[in-house]
């Protein structure tokens, strides 16, 4: 018994420890994240430099679309130079925007485009 005893002992606490090496480091959105291989180069151990830089707003489109609001439309085009309010017998309310002889932009009852003319 005395002889099992020493055996056990020494399997329990003469094994060797396992260890493993963790890397703490920072996701594409700031969250912390814990790895067992080195981070990005720029993030190791802190915050990457472009997580908190100023988003950059995306280019304005240079014609307006079908789906834009009338806001975005006068963002592009500025204010019409004619609006005229038409309600066919058979069919929804719907705006039209002209600007000049040229071009104008149909929208539906909800405040969207629904066709252009140039």
């Amino acid at each position: 018994m005395l002889k099992s005893g020493c055996v056990l002992f020494s399997l329990l606490f003469v094994a060797p420890f396992a260890s493993a090496e963790m890397f703490k480091c920072v996701g594409k959105r700031g969250e912390t994240l814990y790895q067992n291989f080195p981070c990005e180069s720029d993030s190791i151990a802190s915050v990457p430099q472009d997580v908190f830089a100023p988003k950059k707003s995306p280019v304005p489109p240079a014609e307006p679309g079908v789906g834009m609001t009338t806001d975005e439309v006068k963002a592009i085009w500025g204010e019409p130079t004619e609006t005229v309010q038409e309600e066919p017998g058979n069919g929804p309310r719907f705006e039209v925007w002209s600007y000049g002889d040229s071009r104008s932009v149909r929208f539906d009852r909800r405040g969207r485009v629904s066709s252009l003319q140039q």
